[in-house]
């Protein structure tokens, strides 16, 4: 930082010529002399803006033979800085304007330039727009030496008039106004007066020139008709050595080389933004969102850029629009912000999400003040951090400008050095600092950082990759201080910025980074302001000293006192704590599905006079459904009877689970000596003793009688079972009661005794079968059961088949989404 202030005459364009005074008062003194020029401001617009002539500085560098810098040329009164005023008819402009040359072509009807110093070097009327200037008399040598010498404070005794150009002419008639009418000559023939400062003096412009275009007024109103005859002023100029007559042509120093290549970073920072909002928008879907900060984040950008440009146009080009136009710039100025706001707001919900996953510093200290824990140790180390930073990046600025021979100027934003003419410029100079410097560090640093760091596994690559996309985003547009080099001038100097910037979100993170930045641009905003003799202007500079001085005595005292973030405790996102909920419920899923396979056969039992076969087809969530058959032997180690049982619990995931566990403990317990009534009846005590009442248990069991062939059916509440006996199907009734199991606490079960045939085909099922639902929302139905049975050739096909061809009609009827569980058991005899 200590080299800004060694090289600061060669490199600041306001050294030793601070800001003389304020916009007010040059417009105070310009209205005071309106009147001695012939008119009033009182029903005119007027408009006043700080312009810095850099075309015309860098002549001078480049043709004075000896050593020339600002601080040199601004002490010897060198017209390298000026305000610019335009004089113009009041709410008439419609359109929208980026620069006061094209408000001045479109309603302007004076242009007029005033030094540091304070006298206007420049006045120039426009070449079609109702010309105000009127000077009475028929003496121009009077008229020239009474504007010049008293209107504009120009002594004339240290001038002697080298040019005199006159020439009468005939005078044409134009009508401006009822009571008026002006007469002016028609052609070109204008009256040129130039006088040259003498031999020996040193404090006045070199060359005064003065073009007046003579007037005759024949007036006639309620005070009479009356004739006078005068001119109006055409223009002036109070130049030096190299000057250019006209200054507003040498704002601007690009090339076509300059112009291609700024194209390119624009493209740039184009992908920037569609990043930004590509990431933001995927992390919204992702759910990856701190909704109140994003919200808050994009309220306070919004509401900062839109009240910036708002008192910006207040007092500046306010006067001059229309209705229209005010409307124009009003929609365009919340249009603007409210897509700045967005982007800040999709910056940092990209940010935060790659640098929590990246685990970047500073991220635990930035959830503490979201938290309004300001009082943090960490806190105050990564101010002082970040001033120390900015620090550094002043004197690199500082540096690199030196020594390419350039110097710092003000371009606070699209409109130029704007600051200087708001009257509250000490506040916006902080909201435009704040803004940028936020938008800068979030989407430019700390955004291009993490995505690239995000993308790319080598750390020197992702450096390196990082400083050039950062240094080129910076360059094109971000930055509050400009320069007077080229573009690639311009690159080369915030590549040696962001490598300090990048280098300080990896080692401090992004609260240093914001820090160093927005001390760097408040520090380099302020240099205009400093030491001027107008308090009205110097007080800037003091009141914004000591709200820099505010963060760095507070994060020195927050370092020192302050407690560690460790003892806030251990932030977790709302999106985080969403995706440990939703991955825990994952896991319990997983739990309950591997619980529910595991409850179900691997093979299904084979003996003798029957073919069968079951299967379990989940749904998207675990259910509780789950099949089991078991053969009953005899002593001889004989297959005397088959049981199978289909059981449906309540619920989904670990709540249907663990209970349909405890379920089939129960009933493998019992199922191969006991009768299904019997089973039913004793399971269901243990069953409502055991399991909440929000949980109940529905359950077919039958049981084949090898020898006797007879089938006994116990339902719990389950879906009927079906019989298909010559090509017919129908629902098998079974006796009273059938509540489902759990759901009192004795129930005595009956059963239902059928003898089967050979042939006959016999279905338990869940009632993910009847449930399943297609896309239309219709569903399959109890009714279709039995006549997809009857479609099947349940004759010819083996129990295997017949499944399968089962869960080929469920699934292309649902498309695939079963809403619940399906569970078939299909029994040939």
């Amino acid at each position: 930082m200590a080299s800004y202030f060694l090289v600061r005459p060669d490199i600041e364009f306001y050294a030793a010529g601070p800001i003389s005074e304020s916009k007010e008062t040059v417009e105070e003194r310009l209205a005071d002399i309106a009147p001695r020029l012939g008119f009033s401001t009182d029903s005119l617009a007027m408009m006043t803006m700080r312009k810095q002539h850099l075309k015309y500085l860098k002549t001078l560098q480049d043709t004075l033979t000896d050593e020339t810098n600002p601080a040199k040329l601004n002490k010897a009164n060198v017209h390298i800085q000026s305000w610019e005023t335009i004089i113009g008819s009041k709410n008439r402009n419609n359109g929208m304007f980026a620069s006061t040359g094209q408000l001045f072509d479109d309603v302007g009807r004076l242009q007029l330039n005033v030094s540091n110093s304070g006298r206007v070097i420049r006045l120039n009327a426009h070449d079609e727009n109702p010309n105000p200037t009127f000077l009475q008399g028929d003496s121009l040598l009077a008229i020239a030496n009474e504007l010049v010498g008293n209107t504009l404070g120009y002594d004339l005794d240290k001038y002697e008039i080298v040019e005199e150009n006159s020439d009468d002419s005939t005078f044409e008639i134009l009508e401006e106004r009822n009571d008026r009418v002006i007469l002016e000559n028609g052609g070109a023939n204008t009256l040129d007066i130039t006088w040259e400062r003498k031999p020996g003096v040193t404090d006045t412009p070199e060359l005064l020139s003065l073009n007046l275009k003579p007037v005759v007024r024949e007036i006639d109103n309620e005070s009479g008709f009356r004739t006078e005859f005068g001119f109006s002023i055409e223009s002036f100029a109070a130049m030096n050595q190299f000057e250019p007559e006209n200054l507003q042509a040498s704002t601007s120093i690009e090339d076509d080389s300059d112009l291609y290549f700024s194209y390119a970073l624009f493209v740039a920072l184009f992908i920037l933004a569609i990043l930004v909002f590509t990431v933001g928008i995927q992390n919204i879907f992702k759910g990856k969102v701190e909704w109140r900060r994003a919200l808050i984040i994009f309220i306070v950008v919004a509401l900062t850029t839109y009240g910036w440009r708002a008192i910006f146009f207040y007092y500046t080009f306010n006067d001059f629009l229309s209705n229209v136009g005010l409307f124009g710039a009003t929609i365009n100025s919340v249009l603007f912000a409210l897509v700045v706001g967005l982007y800040g707001s999709l910056a940092y919900i990209s940010w935060e999400a790659l640098a929590r996953s990246q685990k970047q510093r500073q991220v635990d200290v930035i959830d503490a003040l979201w938290q309004r824990k300001f009082f943090i140790s960490e806190t105050g180390a990564g101010i002082i951090h970040g001033f120390a930073v900015g620090g550094i990046l002043i004197g690199i600025m500082s540096a690199l400008i030196y020594l390419m021979g350039d110097y710092l100027i003000q371009i606070d934003s699209q409109f130029g050095f704007a600051e200087a003419s708001i009257k509250p410029r000490l506040l916006t100079i902080n909201m435009s600092a704040l803004t940028v410097t936020w938008l800068v560090c979030v989407a430019q640093i700390g955004f291009v950082y993490s995505i690239i760091n995000h993308w790319v596994k080598r750390d020197w690559l992702v450096g390196i990759l990082s400083i050039i996309f950062s240094g080129i985003c910076i360059t094109v547009l971000g930055r509050l201080i400009g320069t007077s080099g080229s573009v690639f001038e311009d690159l080369a100097i915030y590549l040696g910025i962001a490598v300090v910037l990048i280098y300080a979100i990896r080692e401090f993170g992004l609260l240093s980074v914001c820090t160093a930045l927005w001390f760097f641009n408040v520090f380099f905003m302020i240099q205009p302001y400093i030491g001027s003799e107008s308090m009205e202007v110097a007080y800037v500079s003091w009141v914004q000293a000591f709200v820099l001085a505010g963060p760095l005595i507070y994060g020195f005292i927050a370092y020192r006192y302050g407690f560690s973030v460790s003892e806030v405790g251990g932030y977790i996102p709302e999106y985080e704590e969403r995706i440990a909920q939703h991955l825990r419920v994952e896991k319990e899923i997983e739990i309950a599905r591997e619980s529910q396979y595991k409850l179900m056969p691997l093979q299904p039992p084979k003996a003798d006079g029957i073919d069968v076969y079951g299967f379990f087809l989940p749904s998207f969530e675990v259910g509780g459904d789950y099949f089991d058959y078991v053969l009953s032997e005899n002593g001889q180690g004989e297959a005397t009877a088959l049981t199978m049982v289909v059981v449906d619990v309540s619920g989904k995931a670990m709540r249907a689970a663990m209970p349909a566990v405890f379920t089939s403990g129960l009933l493998l317990s019992r199922m191969k000596e006991d009768m299904p009534d019997e089973v039913l009846s004793q399971i269901t005590e243990p069953i409502f003793s055991r399991t909440d009442k929000r949980t109940f248990i529905t359950c077919a069991l039958a049981r084949y009688d090898f020898d006797s062939m007879k089938m006994s059916i116990a339902n719990a509440g389950h879906c009927r079972p079906i019989l298909k006996r010559n090509g017919l199907a129908e629902y098998i009734h079974t006796p009273a009661p059938a509540f489902p199991l759990g759901l009192r606490a004795g129930v005595k079960y009956n059963a239902e005794t059928i003898t089967m045939k050979k042939g006959d085909f016999f279905l338990l099922y869940s009632d993910g079968l009847p449930e399943a639902v297609n896309e239309k929302g219709e569903r399959f139905g109890f009714d279709e059961v039995p006549r997809l049975i009857e479609s099947i050739d349940t004759e010819n096909l083996s129990a295997n088949e017949i499944a399968q061809e089962i869960k080929r009609t469920v699934q292309k009827f649902s498309n695939y989404q079963l809403a619940d569980d399906t569970t078939i058991i299909c029994l040939k005899i």
